[in-house]
């Protein structure tokens, strides 16, 4: 059972985004998460935001990640700078089902 977390992020500075998830990844798979993708909806009501989803094998290691980013000096900063040209728009957390 995975676990799926999806940030939107509504900003116009594309080149900033881009290059500061870059620097988030590298964060969040350092401290277990599967995978960290960064999307751009181009079309319907969300067309513009960008998505970042980012992958737990079960919910003990999303735990963790969490955890670890809390005490993450980088990711502190990290988020600090993302609040100077973006705004986060929402926050969804997916299980999936075993099939």
């Amino acid at each position: 059972m995975a676990i799926v977390q999806f940030t939107r992020y509504k900003s116009d500075n594309s080149e900033e985004v881009v290059k500061t998830a870059k620097i988030a990844k590298k964060i969040f798979e350092k401290h277990g998460a599967e995978f960290f993708r960064l999307s751009r909806f181009h079309t319907g009501a969300l067309a513009g935001e960008w998505l970042i989803a980012t992958r737990y094998p079960s919910w003990e290691v999303y735990g963790k990640v969490q955890d670890a980013l809390t005490k993450d000096a980088d990711y502190a900063r990290l988020l600090s700078h993302v609040s100077t040209f973006a705004e986060l728009m929402g926050r969804n957390t997916a299980v999936s089902v075993d099939l």
